[in-house]
């Protein structure tokens, strides 16, 4: 029959296959149990086959409840993998979950390019980039640098551990006490990346700032230190010579004393001379 709308079943020796019109391979199961739809040669135990761009698979879930649904789970006793494959650029990605976190990987790759840990921490191969696009921001505003800094130098810092992460120690501010002191981002138990980068630059640029006054001053400083510097050698040089004429001046007055002292001598002995006459 070859009416589209009527579905007929073909026992193919041990194969069962259903097609519809003239469409032989609707679905196709194979012995061993594997079932293919719009295959013949099914290589999984589900194997979708679509060659028009229209292969997909949808989960809908039509309750209006709004509890939790769960539309799709993996289940297996090791390491449980879901796979993407781009295959033009022969690039294939899988999702893994080993027993102690999720793990992103490219296949071939020889790392973990992302590892979340089932206590929340996160690693991560390579760099990470946030958003800072200004043309996706609002409410831009001047930041004032030293009331920034004056609340860095006030903000509690302690050495902490997290309650499921015994042993691995980090250093840093509590959630509470940083909002309390900033009020950034949107919650009062967690700090973002982004508002630390931030806190911590504008104190860099208030240091900065500081530094640079406290140069000005240091060279005001020294430029003093070294007119006093100055002034002092030219005393100690007016000392040098005053005490040189010092010098020159008791050394003519003892050459004077001492042509007087000859003197008297002469004189003394001319008037013994004259008396013995």
């Amino acid at each position: 029959m070859t009416d589209k709308n009527v579905i007929s079943v073909i026992v193919a020796g041990v194969a069962l296959a259903f097609s519809m019109g003239l469409n032989a391979q609707a679905m196709h199961v194979a012995p061993s149990g594997e079932v293919g739809i719009g295959t013949i040669s099914p290589a999984a135990s589900l194997h979708i086959q679509r060659s028009d761009s229209t292969a997909q698979i949808l989960v809908e879930e039509l309750n209006g409840d709004l509890g939790k649904h769960i539309l799709f789970r993996l289940r297996s006793a090791g390491n449980t993998l879901f796979s993407i494959m781009n295959t033009s650029a022969d690039v294939e990605w899988s999702f893994a979950n080993p027993g102690t976190g999720l793990r992103f990987s490219r296949q071939g790759s020889g790392v973990v390019e992302l590892e979340v840990l089932n206590n929340g921490n996160m690693t991560i191969a390579g760099s990470l980039t946030q958003n800072s696009d200004v043309n996706a921001k609002t409410a831009i505003t001047d930041v004032d640098i030293d009331e920034v800094l004056n609340l860095v130098t006030r903000l509690p810092v302690s050495k902490w551990e997290y309650k499921d992460a015994r042993g691995e120690p980090h250093i840093g501010p509590m959630a509470q006490d940083f909002y309390a002191a900033f009020g950034l981002g949107g919650t009062e138990t967690g700090i973002s990346t982004i508002d630390t980068a931030g806190v911590a630059l504008v104190a860099i640029q208030a240091l900065a700032e500081k530094n640079g006054l406290l140069e000005l001053k240091n060279q005001s400083l020294q430029g003093s230190i070294e007119q006093l510097q100055r002034e002092n050698k030219a005393l100690l040089t007016g000392q040098a010579q005053l005490l040189s004429n010092q010098q020159q001046q008791s050394a003519a007055y003892d050459n004077l004393k001492a042509m007087v002292i000859d003197l008297q001598v002469q004189t003394q002995s001319k008037r013994l001379l004259t008396s013995l006459n």
